[in-house]
């Protein structure tokens, strides 16, 4: 067991998850909390919906604003932001004001008044970042991919939701989404950095009283997918380039499989030896930079590679990509390499552990998928364990020419 990689996990009565990672040699601290409610829990026609609670969690009232600004009055930060599975947030401050960090962060996420003039401005504040991502031509090419690899699934609705969907929620509607999700038992509390015994029992106060209002019952989605669509192709004005991601469906996270999917990400795309950043760069300089993926949820997984590329390079370039997948199929990783790439995926874990900013949000989502203060070790011992034959079986049973997706973007 890697000491390093495990923490104290408990469940107070009223349904709080706490888990408590200590770091004495820290000059900061982080009091983080996620509401097990993201996009994945909003009907398509609520797109969004999860978003813009966590939007109005801090821009709500008058009285929200000036809380939230007392953060940098200790002088620490803080952040707020929404996923597929949960709404996370976070504040980061001295060590000395930390329990008073916590309290402003208890009282944004249980008060249950909203103003509608302050809804407002946030809904016009959503419409602005809807659109700067409708901009952004790499987020634009992985949403496209993603609705040819699910049709049915709520992955494939975007996190920030829609302009049509933003436009039509309500004031009552976005109270009681608030009122059903965050609730105790919903929550997960994660305290990083440095704090004493006496700390955590101050900064739980205002936690561990909040009674259960609410009856939260969460059942897996059991949503059967057709076959992906193959390609989706988007034409637009001023681009220098044009942007290919390629994908195809993976299992959830829990799934065994899962781990050596994310080995064979770590072979074909992590770092400046991987196979993919060799053939696409060092070889032939179709591209200044590409990112490779495996992305597992709860109940939903996908493998993305995404680049920009010249036009004309792009039937090259997705040729490229499927041969190094397919090869992986054909052909057993050498050890030396398969060792290599172990490393490289183990080692950008231990890094995010010794990042402030990362760490909360790694252990959150261990927990939200394991919900085992050992899920991250025995995560990492499944990791190491892999061989070559595991890891060739299973590119076979995923990588198949039926399977894949391929959305572009490029000029018109």
């Amino acid at each position: 067991m890697h000491k390093g990689l495990t923490w104290t996990r408990k469940v107070l009565p009223n349904g709080l998850t706490v888990l408590l990672y200590p770091k004495p040699s820290a000059l900061t601290s982080q009091f983080s909390v996620a509401i097990k409610y993201g996009s994945n829990d909003d009907a398509d026609q609520a797109a969004g919906k999860a978003h813009f609670v966590e939007h109005i969690l801090a821009g709500g009232s008058q009285k929200r604003i000036k809380l939230h600004h007392e953060v940098e009055r200790l002088g620490g930060c803080s952040s707020f932001e929404t996923s597929a599975e949960c709404t996370f947030t976070t504040m980061d401050v001295s060590p000395r004001k930390i329990v008073e960090a916590s309290k402003i962060l208890a009282g944004l996420i249980f008060d249950g008044d909203f103003e509608a003039d302050k809804v407002e401005l946030e809904r016009r504040v959503i419409l602005n970042e809807i659109a700067e991502a409708a901009d952004n031509p790499h987020d634009k090419v992985a949403e496209t991919l993603i609705k040819c690899i699910y049709k049915k699934h709520p992955i494939r609705n975007p996190v920030l939701g829609t302009k049509a969907t933003v436009k039509l929620f309500g004031l009552p509607e976005l109270q009681e989404a608030h009122r059903c999700h965050y609730a105790p038992q919903n929550m997960v509390v994660v305290l990083t950095g440095k704090f004493s015994d006496q700390d955590v029992e101050a900064m739980l106060a205002d936690f561990k009283d909040q009674p259960n209002h609410t009856q939260i019952n969460k059942t897996q989605r059991e949503i059967k997918e057709g076959a992906p669509t193959k390609r989706s192709t988007i034409k637009r004005s001023g681009l220098g380039q044009a942007y290919l991601c390629f994908g195809l469906r993976t299992p959830p996270a829990k799934n065994p499989d899962a781990v050596a999917l994310d080995l064979i990400n770590g072979v074909l795309g992590l770092g400046e030896s991987s196979r993919l950043f060799v053939e696409l760069r060092e070889k032939r300089a179709l591209t200044y930079d590409f990112n490779s993926m495996n992305i597992s949820g709860l109940d939903h997984g996908f493998f993305v590679v995404a680049c920009a590329v010249q036009t004309k390079s792009l039937q090259v370039t997705e040729h490229i990509i499927r041969g190094e997948l397919e090869k992986l199929a054909s052909t057993p990783v050498g050890e030396a390499e398969l060792e290599k790439s172990k490393n490289v995926v183990v080692g950008d874990i231990l890094r995010a552990m010794d990042n402030p900013h990362e760490l909360p949000r790694l252990i959150t989502d261990t927990e939200i998928v394991y919900a085992d203060e050992n899920g991250l070790d025995n995560y990492v011992e499944k990791l190491v364990a892999l061989s070559p034959k595991k890891v060739q079986d299973t590119a076979k049973r995923y990588f198949k020419a039926e399977n894949y997706a391929t959305a572009t973007l490029i000029p018109k």
